[in-house]
């Protein structure tokens, strides 16, 4: 996985610029770069919800300060960019099916309701932990597609300050959007999870397959 800096001179280089050794050096390519760059990580991360970015945290209890609304209230994580979802925090499983025609984890057939607002996450959950989206990414954790995304619109957004040149911006800024598409469809495709077959109820019935109180 490539560094900041090489993203930087990759950048550079797509707007004819000079490279750079360092970001602190004293240099107008290293000067923009370092202004750019940063930022523009951070924003990455509420470009989609990220495989690669996620993590998942037990949240700590605060004064709840809605009680008509939500049962419990916690803190955010400082590093979360985008939460994804709530999971109750339950007591290890005993068994679990190998296999079958609902999700995994089960949690997800009945998404777990949830507010973030005002610094806080309100929930009905009592112990819950959340699924979300890191803002501290680094350089280093890009996919290929996701830097080279990154590096085209750091490329439209150095061209004028260093370059002068609004039409490398412009056409650079389309070609980064292109980018941007490609590397969140090809993180959504990538196939993290054996996902669960739609089993009708009558193959169900034929397997011998039932549910409490179906036929009641």
């Amino acid at each position: 996985m490539a560094q900041l800096i090489d993203i930087c001179n990759r950048a550079l280089a797509l707007i004819a610029a000079g490279q750079i050794a360092d970001l602190a050096e004293g240099s107008i390519e290293a000067r923009e770069a370092a202004r750019f760059a940063p930022s523009l990580l951070a924003e990455l991360a509420d470009w989609a919800d990220w495989p690669f970015a996620r993590a998942r945290v037990v949240l700590a209890q605060v004064a709840n300060d809605r009680p008509a609304e939500w049962l419990f209230a916690y803190a955010l994580p400082t590093a979360m960019a985008r939460p994804i979802a709530v999971r109750a925090v339950e007591a290890d499983a005993a068994s679990l099916p190998l296999g079958g025609p609902f999700p995994f984890p089960v949690q997800d057939a009945l998404p777990l309701a949830f507010l973030c607002e005002g610094g806080r996450l309100y929930t009905n959950v009592e112990t819950a932990a959340l699924v979300y989206v890191r803002g501290n990414l680094g350089a280093a954790e890009l996919p290929p597609l996701v830097a080279r995304a990154f590096e085209l619109e750091l490329a439209a957004r150095l061209a004028i300050p260093v370059k002068k040149d609004a039409s490398a911006a412009q056409s650079l800024s389309q070609a980064a959007e292109l980018a941007r598409q490609r590397a969140i469809a090809a993180e959504a495709n990538k196939p993290s999870a054996r996902p669960a077959r739609f089993v009708s109820e009558a193959e169900m019935a034929r397997a011998g397959v039932s549910f409490p109180g179906e036929w009641a």
